[in-house]
């Protein structure tokens, strides 16, 4: 497990690559390349949606799962998977008790 150090967005901005979404982040030292699947961008909120600008107004919420993935180890040769999986997870892990991810999507 790496220690706990800031990560933010950093350059290229974030862009579509096919299916995909992609943003870049670094802890001041390196750089990894955060690949955010279709369906991940589709899960993030309400509607399901591929899209730029769903990409850009979440890059922060992507940039802090990618962060806790970075900091288990859990990146490859500089790159980092986001999958819907994992956007449900972290959505879940944030709703209050009685509060449902789509209330927490229109947010």
């Amino acid at each position: 497990m790496r220690e706990e150090t800031e990560i933010h967005l950093c350059e290229p901005a974030p862009f579509l690559y096919f299916e995909d979404g992609q943003i870049a982040v670094t802890d001041g030292s390196s750089v990894w390349l955060v690949i955010v699947t279709c369906e991940a961008m589709k899960a993030t909120a309400s509607p399901p949606e591929k899209t730029l600008r769903r990409l850009v107004r979440y890059a922060e919420f992507y940039r802090d799962l990618a962060a806790a993935s970075i900091r288990q180890g859990e990146d490859v040769d500089g790159k980092v998977w986001l999958r819907e999986s994992d956007v449900i997870a972290a959505q879940a892990s944030r709703c209050a008790p009685g509060q449902t991810t789509h209330t927490l999507n229109r947010v």
